[in-house]
C-alpha cells in the first residue's frame, strides 16, 4: 500500500508541534508497539508485517512506521492515529493536527454501495441495507453517485440539482440516520454532498479539576 505524504512537523504551529512531538516520542516503544500489535491492527496486518512483534517494530521504523506500512499513511499521519485510538487524544486535537498536516485528503478505506443487493458497506461491515428501493429513489441516486465516482469526498447534488434545501435535507438526514462508522452531509455551498468517517469514541477535551482553596 502506498504511504500518502502530508505537511512537515516544523511547519506547525507550536502548540500543535508540541503535542505531536510528545506523542511520538510517547507511542515510539516496544510496549506501545505490543498493544497496537495485540489491539489494534489484523491478522492479516500482523502478517505482512511478518508475524513478529518485535521485528516489525525493529524494522518498519518503530510503531508510527508499522502503522504507516499496514495503513498506508504517513509517519506524522500515524503517530495521530495510534495516539487518537490509544485515547491520548482528544477528537478537536485529532482534526486540527489532521488539518494542519494537510492530511485530510481521500480515506484509505471507502464505502461500497452494492446497489443489486441494496447493501452499503463499510470494512468488513454492512451499514445500511435499503430494501425498498422503490420508496428511496433520492437515497439511491445519492448512494449511485458516490458509487460511480469512486467515493470522493464531496459530489455534486444528483437529486434537486441545488434546488429544494428542504429535499435535500431530508434525504440526508434519512440517509444518515443510525450509521455510526460514517456519516453523510449537505455541503456548505448547498449544490452537493459530503460524506466522513465518525471516529469510534469522540472523546472531548479533559476539562482539569479545581483544587479547592484553602482556607487560612
Amino acid at each position: 500500500m502506498a504511504k500518502k505524504s502530508g505537511g512537515r512537523r516544523s511547519d506547525l504551529q507550536p502548540k500543535l508541534k508540541k503535542t505531536i512531538d510528545e506523542l511520538a516520542v510517547k507511542i515510539r516503544g516496544p510496549a506501545v508497539a505490543t498493544a497496537v500489535w495485540d489491539g489494534l491492527f489484523t491478522d492479516a496486518e500482523r502478517q505482512t508485517l511478518g508475524g513478529d512483534v518485535y521485528q516489525a517494530w525493529k524494522h518498519h521504523g518503530r510503531t508510527a512506521g508499522m502503522w504507516s506500512t499496514v495503513r498506508g499513511v504517513s509517519i506524522n499521519r500515524a503517530i495521530v492515529d495510534i495516539a487518537y485510538e490509544l485515547d491520548w487524544l482528544d477528537t478537536p486535537t485529532r482534526k486540527s493536527l489532521i488539518n494542519a498536516l494537510n492530511e485530510d485528503g481521500p480515506p484509505a478505506i471507502v464505502p461500497r454501495w452494492l446497489k443489486a443487493s441494496g447493501e452499503l458497506w463499510f470494512g468488513n461491515a454492512i451499514i445500511r441495507r435499503i430494501s425498498r428501493p422503490r420508496g428511496a429513489e433520492n437515497i439511491v441516486a445519492i448512494l449511485d453517485s458516490f458509487e460511480s465516482d469512486g467515493w470522493p469526498r464531496r459530489i455534486d447534488d444528483p437529486i434537486t440539482s441545488g434546488g429544494d434545501s428542504s429535499t435535500r435535507r431530508r434525504t440526508i438526514e434519512s440517509l444518515s440516520k443510525g450509521l455510526k462508522a460514517i456519516r453523510f452531509f449537505c455541503a456548505g455551498d448547498g449544490e452537493g454532498f459530503c460524506w466522513e468517517e465518525c471516529p469510534a469514541n469522540p472523546r472531548k477535551k479533559r476539562v482539569a479539576k479545581k483544587k479547592p482553596k484553602k482556607r487560612g
